[in-house]
């Protein structure tokens, strides 16, 4: 969650030194080799050569050093805390976990708790991760441990009790910092996540409230306002102002297009070239995005305006070919151009599709 934050630039403060290094050039690090080696017991020129690896990220290299560093300082604990880091970033998860526990023989803080639920996290042990999140949480209810504990536990939302969980200790970070707009939308997700949306709406539009330049809330609002039209209007009028904001941000765009086109752009045929205008930016921020591209295509073939829309069609179906209501709708409109071998090549791949997401194997749904 948050350890991989942390710099080994505590490692020089912990030892009284203020002469941090920025440089990270071949020429540097010969230097600090050679000043540790030339004074093998000196604990700064270790921990120097050590956080020169570390920012580089040459983890095993930093571990080695700063181990090193560990054993001369006595068992610094900014040092120890930095060599677990290393240790954890190497991938040896037995070593960074014996770290940790040797520090919490000196010591039992929530930042050991929760660096420990990091690795148990990476070892696959989910129960005692959560585990560790929670005594971090419980030791310092900070927003940092409140946030990372709830946000594991809708990671995990699969295990039984883990998404209610993950809802409780959200609403008790959101009454414990109310100004937290990260905590709320930790919890729309949550709710959404539970089908709870019209709760999950009102949430999001509440985080967007709080800090209007967190684009976090936006997929999950122009998604939720598609199953909780009560609140549709609340959530339009944030979206317009998103894009009006950010207009070089392709999802303030979509999102904005989309609901315009799902409240009278579509069988009303209101705001379309609004619409299209949208959606053509969006595509030209993030050409890699297969939706803009099909809900265009959607748009196109209301207006009759067939081959415009079979372009936009196959340039969602090659962007993501499992994306399978891309397909449907080209077996469609080759079926319309009489292109008949074409439309049945692309009736069978839904069905191929259709039949893979039955066993859980595809990411969409064909109603989309």
């Amino acid at each position: 969650m948050h350890a991989c934050r942390q710099a080994a630039l505590v490692v020089l403060l912990a030892l009284g030194s203020t002469a941090v290094c920025a440089q990270t050039t071949p020429a540097r690090e010969q230097e600090l080799l050679s000043a540790a080696q030339h004074e093998p017991g000196n604990v700064r020129a270790a921990a120097a050569l050590g956080e020169y690896y570390f920012h580089e990220k040459r983890w095993t290299a930093s571990a080695q050093w700063l181990g090193k560093a560990y054993a001369l300082s006595q068992s610094d604990a900014a040092i120890g805390y930095d060599l677990a880091l290393a240790w954890m970033n190497a991938g040896a998860l037995d070593k960074a976990k014996a770290q940790v526990n040797a520090l919490q023989q000196s010591q039992d803080s929530a930042k050991l708790h929760s660096l420990m639920a990091e690795i148990d996290d990476r070892s696959g042990a989910d129960r005692d991760a959560a585990l560790e999140y929670h005594r971090a949480a419980e030791l310092e209810p900070t927003e940092d441990h409140i946030f990372d504990l709830a946000t594991y536990l809708l990671q995990h939302k699969q295990y039984v009790g883990a998404l209610d969980d993950a809802i409780k200790f959200y609403r008790y970070g959101v009454e414990k910092y109310p100004r937290s707009a990260r905590m709320r939308v930790g919890l729309g997700v949550a709710l959404y996540a539970a089908s709870n949306y019209d709760d999950a709406v009102k949430i999001l539009c509440e985080a967007v409230d709080l800090d209007p330049k967190d684009t976090r809330p936006l997929q999950f609002l122009g998604r939720a306002s598609r199953v909780s039209p009560a609140l549709a209007p609340d959530v339009d009028a944030r979206l317009k102002d998103f894009a009006m904001r950010y207009p070089e941000n392709a999802a303030a765009d979509y999102f904005y297009a989309l609901a315009l086109w799902e409240r009278g752009g579509g069988e009303q045929g209101q705001h379309v070239d609004e619409i299209e205008q949208l959606l053509r930016k969006a595509e030209r921020i993030d050409p890699k995005w297969y939706e803009p591209h099909y809900q265009l295509g959607v748009v196109y073939e209301s207006q009759s305006r067939y081959a415009d829309a079979l372009a936009e069609m196959k340039r969602a179906a090659a962007i993501d070919p499992e994306y399978f209501p891309a397909h449907y709708r080209l077996a469609m409109l080759y079926q319309r151009a009489g292109l008949h071998a074409e439309a049945q090549k692309e009736a069978a791949l839904v069905q191929r599709l259709k039949a893979k997401d039955a066993d859980g194997g595809s990411r969409h749904d064909v109603t989309e």
